[in-house]
């Protein structure tokens, strides 16, 4: 939804202020990169059977749910311990993906996330999760793996959630207004009540637009939830993907050095779930 405009005298006040405001900023690398982003629309298409079969999109799709590209002869992503294999949770074809500044993000291939065990929060605090990356895709369905019935869909999370979703792809602007947690925009002291006006006003914005719904995203500044001051906290990556599934109470967060996005290795992206 549409920013409501602030306040006229305010409004006024920023374009007076403008430059001064941009300069006082002084946006760091960290900061700046997090304004873009990428939005993903998600529409259903069908729903994965017991036996793996059902799915309507091809293996090379991009897609939440559904069975994967995955090529023959590979060993298949499992639970460590038990031995589960996980599923596919969300497949992104990077040919699909539009480029933006400040995320270098693969031109082609394909990249997975897989979950394992019947709820999010097993994923997460047993660390049943895998990504995976193919930079060269093939779409001869002889080279690839179609039968996906030994998937066990009752010890997985297709019990619960079966629905495959096709997923586009659209360049969107960041809504945000606070820093990472413990970084400071560094106001100076001839703005700072300007800035406390506006802060207010977007406050207010936030909480009538039920602004922890702003849907799912690869890059970009996570959305405001519960706990997600405290991940970052934590969490020397950036945002690769933010997913909120199926319209559900759960959110999803995988981060990525930006080492690592660059050399292409997603074999140590972490990932978080947290529920609202």
């Amino acid at each position: 939804q549409p920013l409501n405009k602030p306040p006229a005298e305010l409004l006024k006040q920023f374009r007076r202020r403008e430059s001064g405001i941009q300069l006082a900023y002084d946006l760091s690398e960290e900061v700046a990169r997090r304004i873009g982003s990428l939005h993903l629309d998600e529409t259903q298409v069908g729903r994965i059977n017991e036996d793996s079969t059902g799915d309507p999109l091809t293996l090379w799709q991009s897609k939440i749910g559904g069975n994967p590209y995955f090529p023959k002869g590979l060993d298949y992503p499992r639970v460590p311990v038990s031995g589960e294999p996980m599923i596919l949770f969300i497949q992104i074809n990077c040919a699909e993906v539009p480029q933006i500044e400040g995320f270098d993000f693969p031109k082609q291939g394909i990249l997975q996330a897989y979950l394992g065990g019947i709820q999010y929060a097993d994923a997460y605090a047993d660390k049943r999760h895998s990504m995976l990356y193919f930079p060269e895709v093939s779409e001869d369905i002889n080279d690839l793996v179609t039968d996906f019935s030994f998937i066990n869909a009752r010890e997985t999370l297709r019990w619960d959630y079966d629905e495959i979703c096709s997923l586009d792809f659209s360049t969107e602007r960041n809504l945000f207004w606070y820093s990472r947690y413990g970084e400071d925009f560094n106001i100076p002291e001839e703005l700072s009540e300007l800035f406390a006006k506006f802060s207010e006003w977007l406050d207010e914005y936030l909480y009538e637009n039920d602004s922890d719904k702003l849907g799912s995203k690869l890059a970009g500044h996570p959305d405001i939830h519960s706990t997600i001051n405290e991940i970052e906290d934590a969490e020397e990556g950036r945002l690769l993907i933010e997913l909120n599934p199926f319209e559900s109470d759960d959110w999803l967060f995988w981060f990525i050095l930006d080492e690592d996005l660059k050399k292409r290795n997603f074999s140590q992206v972490n990932f978080y779930h947290e529920s609202d």
